[in-house]
């Protein structure tokens, strides 16, 4: 994922940069020192907690989903190395969304994902998974991903990074509107974005409640609010 970039900032993405943004001798010397850094609980998060995942030099992340995120089939150019560290996760091999496929991994159970593999998960809860390995770290949806925002629909081809803006996406797409009232399992709320990949036949919608806390839900798991 890019740190700077607009689809981030739209999904509410912060960065938690460590001493590992540091660069010369700096960077060494902090590479070469003792370091705690404690788990940290924030809104949908991305946060380097050693390295540079942007380099090809051995990297720590941790990355922070709101309950309900299916994070659609994708691979990265490198081998994956996961362990949740908060909440209740679960993992699948293959290039589309097929939940009965989904391994459960709960706090402090890890899998291994080989480079080039497509896979996918599901953040039952609000969780945070620690991955490692050996950069550069990218995550390429295995296809075409539309994204719904206020600023209109963005056709993604790697997460983190912005999309190519479009006039509208495939008509089957985005059923609700930003903006729409929407009442699913978790509760109602206001839909502030959407992901949809026509490959998958799978859209789902993040959602707003009153209190402020965020939730997602597939497009068959919700209806409008009365």
């Amino acid at each position: 994922m890019n740190a700077g970039s607009d689809v981030a900032a739209r999904y509410g993405i912060r960065l938690l940069q460590t001493s590992a943004g540091k660069s010369g001798t700096a960077a060494g010397a902090a590479e070469a020192a003792h370091r705690i850094v404690p788990l940290r609980n924030t809104a949908f998060g991305f946060e380097v907690v050693r390295g540079d995942p942007d380099r090809p030099d051995p990297y720590v992340i941790r990355i922070q989903n709101d309950a309900g995120y299916v994070v659609l089939p994708h691979t990265h150019p490198e081998d994956e190395n996961i362990v949740v560290v908060k909440g209740s996760w679960s993992l699948a091999m293959g290039a589309r969304v097929n939940r009965p496929a989904l391994e459960p991994l709960e706090v402090g159970a890890y899998g291994f994902v080989p480079k080039e593999m497509s896979h996918f998960g599901w953040a039952k809860t609000d969780v945070i998974i620690q991955v490692h390995g050996f950069g550069p770290f990218s995550t390429d949806f295995v296809d075409p991903t539309y994204e719904l925002s206020d600023s209109g629909v963005a056709l993604v081809k790697t997460a983190g990074k912005s999309g190519e803006a479009l006039r509208s996406g495939p008509s089957n797409c985005f059923r609700f509107k930003v903006g729409d009232t929407v009442r699913g399992e978790r509760g109602a709320g206001r839909v502030v974005g959407a992901l949809c990949s026509p490959a998958s036949q799978f859209t789902q919608y993040w959602v707003q409640q009153g209190n402020g806390q965020r939730f997602w839900s597939a497009f068959e798991e919700l209806s409008t609010a009365q």
